[in-house]
């Protein structure tokens, strides 16, 4: 992801009139779920591992 960011950069500094503003966030989540738990779920869950 970094060279990516870096080749967005180096593509706007080239060709500033290209771009309106800042380039895209290519941060990447935290985590990704594909059925996310409901909130009570997930103290129920935590609970459990603290036990």
């Amino acid at each position: 992801m970094q060279k990516r960011i870096e080749t967005y950069k180096k593509a706007k500094a080239a060709y500033p009139k290209r771009w309106s503003g800042e380039i895209r966030d290519w941060s990447l989540p935290k985590y990704v779920t594909l059925n996310p738990m409901k909130k009570d779920e997930v103290e129920k869950y935590l609970h459990q591992q603290k036990s």
